[in-house]
């Protein structure tokens, strides 16, 4: 009788594990980014009554003077999006505030974030450039997202990187 329930119960182990992994994985990790996203925009439109654990909020995203939106951009390759949050103006580069990924662990999770001077370029190849725009000091940080280890990759990118103008979506 314990063989044929354990039994039983590996089958019913094996199935579960194939059925996810054939079809739930896909669907959640496919628009992991829509309840950050739903954040960000009631917030933009309605202030950020409550804060988010892993989300970071920029004081350009509570400045209704300021008009921002977002950009769904696959930074690595895998087919997933990534989130990044930005301020739409005439400026020749598109300034993003937040860049939030898929954390393994944690989900919806803002790994780089910016504010007050401070900001993130997203350059040719998605690579990200940070800048901080009161050092007169030659800074600059260029980073390739690294799903598998929840973080960016510092890599050189003087000269072969530019950051660029993006259409963003308005919340």
């Amino acid at each position: 009788m314990k063989k044929v329930i354990a039994m039983a119960m590996t089958a019913a182990l094996i199935v579960a594990m194939l059925a996810c992994s054939a079809g739930c994985s896909k669907s959640i990790t496919k628009e992991w980014y829509k309840g950050a996203l739903e954040y960000y925009s009631n917030g933009v439109k309605n202030g950020f009554t409550e804060k988010h654990g892993n989300l970071q909020v920029p004081k350009e995203l509570e400045d209704k003077s300021i008009k921002c939106g977002y950009l769904l951009k696959d930074l690595d390759g895998d087919g997933v999006d990534e989130l990044l949050i930005g301020i739409m103006d005439n400026a020749s580069e598109t300034k993003f505030t937040n860049v939030v990924v898929r954390h393994s662990d944690l989900g919806p999770y803002c790994l780089l974030g910016g504010s007050d001077g401070h900001y993130i370029y997203l350059c040719n190849d998605n690579v990200i450039y940070m800048k901080n725009e009161f050092v007169t000091a030659d800074y600059t940080d260029y980073m390739r997202w690294q799903p598998k280890s929840n973080s960016f990759l510092h890599i050189e990118g003087e000269g072969k990187y530019l950051p660029m103008k993006w259409e963003l979506t308005a919340f």
